[in-house]
């Protein structure tokens, strides 16, 4: 779920074809799935509001029970899921990997294994003789803020407000809540870029076709680049965009993947001061990333407040915008001198630091 850096959501219908397959060749699956809890039926509604169409028909509307006729979790919120290949597993081939590190706290490096018997003992096997086990701190932490204190009278306070745990309520409660955060800053970034992904550009002609030197007789021409699109995101924390650079003034004079690397640069630099995530991060091989991962762009709606995340989103189709009215080489040499020099980028003062966008997903670093 929320596949990263695509936020793509696999329908159940597409599970099920790919779980059929693994049968066929006896393939164990590994399912690593963090972002489970955060899916966002709305995008296909956002796709269907903004360009008449949804993401995949194959997804059902907001609130739809996949258990319903079915083993319920108890949980209309869980219910509501698409749900996970351990839930069609009838051969003991998927092996679920899930995580509170996107739930709870992104340094407590927490998760645990579903799979079967068998496999689990082996798993734990392996982990004696090499990790051993998580941080013990963080397991006492995450068990307490979820079970409560063993003792009432230890001193430890759980996550309810009476100092109990949240126990499986109030952890159920709290992923909801989670996961309708993160989908207004899904909804609110989308939104925005939606609307900015075209640069329109209008100019005055002369009618030559009449002697008349009247003004009346001059005619505006309207035209419209396409600078970048993506698909709404479906689940996780990213949204996936791509960026048209062949519509760039610039496109004929300046090698592609080098505009393209400059508009990044150029998104570092005031006023826009916005660090986002290159696509070549995520090419396998340097020939992907020569071919095609420069083109795309990886951007976290989950990292900052939503006012700052539609301040740095406007910042972004601003410069966006911005860089599509270069028209000159030397300006593109210009924002990459530091790079073509060989020396880093001068340091940024303090101030401007604080008020940069890290919406990486990394806070800072690529990740």
């Amino acid at each position: 779920m929320g596949q990263n850096p695509t936020s793509g959501l696999l329908s159940v219908k597409r599970r099920k074809e790919v779980y059929s397959v693994c049968q066929k060749y006896d393939v164990i699956i590994v399912e690593d799935d963090p972002y489970w809890y955060l899916q966002y039926p709305s995008a296909n509604a956002l796709s269907t509001k903004y360009r008449g169409k949804p993401i995949s028909s194959n997804y059902h509307t907001v609130g739809h029970n996949y258990n319903a006729g079915k083993k319920t979790s108890g949980y209309a919120f869980l219910d509501s899921l698409v749900p996970s290949y351990i839930s069609m597993d009838v051969d003991g081939r998927v092996v679920r990997l899930d995580t509170f590190s996107k739930t709870v706290a992104p340094g407590c490096r927490l998760g645990w294994i579903t799979a079967q018997p068998m496999i689990v003992e082996r798993i734990l096997r392996a982990t004696e003789t090499s990790t051993q086990q998580p941080s013990g701190f963080v397991q006492s932490m995450i068990a307490e803020l979820i079970m409560g204190p063993q003792d009432p009278h230890d001193g430890g306070k759980g996550g309810a407000k009476d100092g109990s745990g949240w126990n499986v309520d109030g952890w159920v409660r709290w992923l909801q809540g989670l996961r309708g955060n993160y989908e207004r800053r899904m909804q609110t970034m989308s939104s925005i870029l939606e609307d900015g992904k075209y640069l329109i550009r209008q100019s005055r002609c002369r009618n030559v076709s009449t002697d008349s030197d009247s003004e009346t007789d001059d005619f505006q021409v309207v035209s419209k680049s396409k600078m970048f699109d993506f698909e709404y995101p479906m689940a996780g924390m990213f949204l996936w965009m791509r960026i048209f650079i062949d519509t760039h003034p610039l496109y004929h004079k300046v090698d592609s993947e080098r505009l393209a690397h400059a508009l990044w640069v150029y998104m570092t630099l005031p006023p826009c001061l916005t660090l986002i995530t290159p696509g070549t991060v995520f090419s396998p091989t340097e020939a992907i990333a020569r071919a095609k991962g420069w083109q795309y762009f990886r951007i976290c709606f989950a990292a900052i407040d939503e006012d700052l995340l539609e301040k740095k989103t406007k910042a972004i189709l601003t410069a966006f915008k911005r860089f599509w009215e270069i028209k000159k080489v030397d300006d593109i040499d210009e924002i990459l001198k530091d790079e073509d020099d060989g020396n880093n980028p001068p340091p940024m003062h303090a101030s401007e630091f604080t008020n940069m966008g890290m919406i990486d997903g990394g806070m800072g670093h690529f990740c």
